[in-house]
């Protein structure tokens, strides 16, 4: 005899074989059996893109290893078909390509750690960045391909294949990676080099925990309770700082560089501001954030450094200028979640409970699924990745 638990258990997974049964059965499931990278791009370079992707989509771990391992040789073969149109073929490919290590990236398959793939998605990126090198001088399709390549590194989190090493360079020091191809063939492009900066960046700066904001007092962060419950030597502790230290000073400077260059500037400074403000500087951190309020023409990038600008006035017991910023940020973006919940907190702790509730309450109508920038802003480009491949695509249509 079973229990209730047992034979909901055996139930549930009954019902799993059953789905994945019936998604099997048809033309589909052939397809996803064969996978034929040729006949995959053929069909990608005649327009059909979602009906290209849904085979990737679908197949299972082990097909996709597969298919991503004969996608190199055979993509190559593809694009060496037809000399008349190999530029268009090898942009076509990489499209194909990024969208295909897309999908991987959203299974969690960017990384196959319990395979021999050495380095997966990177490997086909870089695969694919060698064929766009090689139709001769670079354009505009392969300027939006490497800024949507970027985008997918940034939403894994993996820095150290845009740019390596993340520290300082120096005389022995030989930089490395994806963003520097991208450079190399196009020195004039600000977005670039923004992602390098980017890069060196986003792999250090998380605040730690905060202690309760109080108006009229500085709030320190919260001791980690880890270091006092392993009781790490303070002199761990002080190379740890030094480290982290020259890390972020590095970043700093790139970032510096870029917040007077035309296009890039004011992301730049609202990424400088969050650096300083992480690292303690909360003064000139303000300044820096505020600054790229006033200037920043994109609602999301307006929002995103008045909601900073908020948090570091609220850090500094300044409750009245946290909620100049906020409000500031929500004309930029109107509902958004998290200065909305800023807000709506300064609102309530004065006594407002009413028009907090009203405030909390229109925003969860008029933004029921929100993608809040501030929730992306460790993810580099990734909230641009789909509209740049939709850019791509356009780019590669017959």
């Amino acid at each position: 005899m079973t229990g209730p638990a047992e034979r909901v258990g055996l139930l549930i997974r009954v019902l799993t074989l059953a789905l994945i049964g019936s998604s099997l059965h048809g033309p589909t499931a052939a397809q996803i059996k064969r996978l034929d990278p040729t006949a995959l791009l053929d069909a990608y370079a005649q327009g059909h893109h979602d009906e290209t992707l849904t085979p990737v989509r679908l197949a299972t771990r082990d097909q996709a290893r597969e298919f991503r391992q004969h996608l190199v040789l055979s993509g190559t073969q593809w694009v060496d078909a037809a000399p008349a149109d190999r530029s268009r073929r090898a942009l076509v490919a990489a499209a194909f390509a990024l969208e295909a290590e897309r999908i991987r990236a959203e299974r969690g398959e960017w990384t196959d750690p319990g395979d021999d793939e050495v380095c997966a998605g990177r490997c086909v990126i870089e695969w694919a960045c060698t064929l766009l090198q090689s139709r001769g001088a670079p354009d505009e399709g392969e300027r939006v391909w490497m800024l949507a390549s970027f985008a997918l590194a940034g939403g894994v989190r993996d820095w150290t294949f845009l740019q390596s090493p993340l520290s300082r360079p120096t005389q022995k020091t030989v930089e490395r990676g994806h963003v520097h191809h991208a450079i190399a063939r196009m020195p004039d492009e600000p977005r670039f080099r923004l992602a390098r900066a980017v890069a060196l960046s986003s792999r250090q700066p998380v605040m730690g925990e905060m202690e309760t904001a109080r108006d009229g007092t500085r709030t320190a962060q919260i001791p980690n309770p880890l270091v006092r419950m392993i009781e790490v030597p303070s002199f761990v502790l002080s190379g740890l700082e030094q480290r982290r230290t020259t890390l972020i000073e590095y970043a700093r400077e790139e970032l510096e560089k870029l917040v007077s260059v035309a296009g890039v500037g004011d992301e730049a400074r609202t990424r400088l501001g969050y650096l300083l403000w992480a690292r303690g500087e909360a003064e000139p951190a303000l300044a820096t954030l505020r600054a790229a309020g006033e200037s920043a023409q994109d609602p999301d990038l307006k929002y995103l450094a008045h909601f900073l600008a908020a948090q570091t006035a609220q850090a500094l017991g300044d409750f009245r200028d946290a909620e100049t910023h906020y409000t500031a940020a929500l004309a930029a973006r109107p509902h958004s979640q998290s200065a909305t919940l800023g807000l709506a907190t300064l609102l309530y702790l004065r006594g407002e409970a009413h028009q907090s509730y009203d405030l909390m309450n229109a925003s969860r109508s008029g933004r029921p699924r929100d993608d809040d920038p501030w929730r992306m802003f460790f993810y580099g480009d990734f909230p641009k990745l789909p509209a740049l491949v939709d850019e791509l695509r356009r780019v590669v249509r017959p």
